[in-house]
């Protein structure tokens, strides 16, 4: 019996070691083929397979955007019925190939190959760009050797896959991207950001790709900020109420750890910089700004930067319009200790004439596990109210700033609200009985209290008035 025991151990110990020693990592693009294949996958995979002369079929899958499997459905050629985009590799490290399938006599073909330009897929969309009555391809092509991807834009027609971005002008890569309709002709359009290899004086670019009535092709470029690290953010929409054009918001982390942001909007496919950096660049490529202006869009971009690292341009309000952040230290933090972490009070501004207008300000509270939340300060409070973070119980409290204090961070007595977040697998804390949910998400309880005597009557608020400045982010 004993010798039996032991020889069962020493067989497990083989298997953990042989399983250790294995390295087994199932990562997805290096199955043969895609797990839990559809009945309409399944013929597709066997039309490829008919076509391609290989055995060794890795299927690709875009690593973002809103289409995830290496079998992506839409109608590329306009006759109503959505054809199949494949995207392989016959070894895991060669470049991606994609494959046009279609169905022809009710049976799934290989009606198209081409080649694609790296070994990753980044993403794939579709949009009308080129003024076809069809929907274009885009597709971003990417490799874990390089930071920048490569941009490209396909028409499928007849059969045939076409590269219909001309490249001449400029090179295709980039770090990030937009597309939208930006200047309102009907087409969509795309915005590249990039970071050059240091070939030009200038390291960070912003593309417009447009149709200019015969080709699609980079039609403006101009340089952004000195020394971007990333682009934190970017997004498209309404610059201000009165106006309806679009605008590209451009959120971008530079060095010493700020962020500023740049917008560009569109006139006869020239980016026009609103708020930006490099104006003189501007004006030499044609965006035809007065000197008025031109002082105008550089003093805005001193005024968006900021230490918060967390904001960024959104519609804050649901008015349809993007709003523009700023931000500043909360009284007391100015000369708090290096040990303790910076609140910020952030304001969200739309442009009104040549300058930001607030239409909200408020704390934004992201170190919690669930999400984060914000609290809208009253005009009242700004300048005059104050947040502490109680780490240890998960609190943020909201205090009068009294300036004569030693430790102004301290004031407890000039307490006027706090919220405290409570997750399921925290100590229940029994003190909470005064305290009102505000909301739940997943594991995450959001608890709001105001104390009953009031530190000052001019910045008391209601229970119910701080359930109404709070949102979940």
């Amino acid at each position: 019996m004993a010798k039996k025991l032991w020889l069962l151990g020493a067989l497990m110990a083989l298997c953990t070691l042989l399983s250790a020693c294995s390295g087994f990592n199932p990562v997805t693009e290096e199955l043969m083929k895609p797990p839990r294949l559809t009945a309409e996958q399944k013929e597709i995979d066997d039309a490829l397979h008919d076509a391609v002369i290989a055995s060794n079929i890795s299927f690709k899958y875009p690593k973002t955007g809103d289409y995830r499997s290496a079998f992506v459905f839409h109608d590329i050629d306009g006759d109503g019925e959505e054809e199949a985009i494949v995207f392989y590799a016959v070894n895991f490290n060669d470049y991606t190939r994609l494959s046009i399938m279609d169905r022809i006599d009710g049976q799934w073909r290989s009606v198209c190959e081409k080649a694609g330009v790296d070994r990753d897929v980044e993403f794939i969309d579709f949009a009308r760009i080129s003024g076809r009555p069809q929907d274009d391809i885009i597709i971003g092509w990417s490799s874990a050797e390089r930071e920048e991807m490569e941009m490209n834009v396909y028409s499928y027609e007849d059969g045939e896959l076409e590269s219909i971005l001309d490249s001449n002008r400029s090179d295709t890569s980039y770090n990030a991207y937009l597309i939208d309709d930006f200047n309102a002709d009907g087409l969509s359009d795309i915005c590249m950001l990039s970071r050059d290899s240091g070939t030009r004086a200038q390291s960070s670019w912003i593309k417009l790709v447009t149709y200019d009535g015969y080709n699609v092709t980079i039609t403006s470029e101009l340089p952004l900020s000195e020394s971007i690290l990333h682009f934190a953010g970017t997004t498209s929409g309404q610059l201000t109420l009165a106006n309806p054009q679009k605008a590209i918001f451009i959120d971008e982390m530079i060095g010493g750890g700020e962020l500023v942001t740049e917008v560009f909007t569109i006139s006869d496919r020239v980016l026009v910089p609103v708020i930006g950096y490099d104006l003189e660049y501007a004006q030499e490529e044609g965006s035809e700004l007065t000197e008025e202006e031109m002082e105008q869009a550089s003093s805005l971009y001193e005024q968006t930067r900021r230490a918060d690292e967390t904001a960024i341009c959104m519609d804050i309000n649901g008015d349809g319009v993007i709003e523009i952040p700023t931000s500043s230290l909360l009284p007391g933090y100015e000369d708090a200790d290096k040990e303790v972490d910076p609140i910020y009070l952030t304001e969200y501004n739309q442009l009104s004439g040549s300058r930001f207008h607030r239409v909200y300000a408020g704390v934004f509270n992201h170190s919690n596990r669930s999400g984060g939340y914000r609290v809208e300060f009253p005009p009242e409070w700004i300048g005059r109210v104050t947040v502490v973070n109680q780490s240890e119980n998960g609190e943020w409290s909201f205090i009068k700033y009294d300036p004569e204090l030693d430790e102004p961070l301290l004031g407890i007595a000039g307490e006027l609200a706090r919220i405290r977040v409570v997750s399921q697998k925290d100590y229940q804390d029994k003190f909470l009985d005064n305290y009102k949910i505000f909301e739940t998400r997943g594991a995450f309880t959001y608890y709001g209290y105001v104390p009953p005597d009031s530190a000052d009557p001019e910045l008391s608020i209601t229970l119910t008035e701080l359930q109404r400045m709070f949102r979940l982010l």
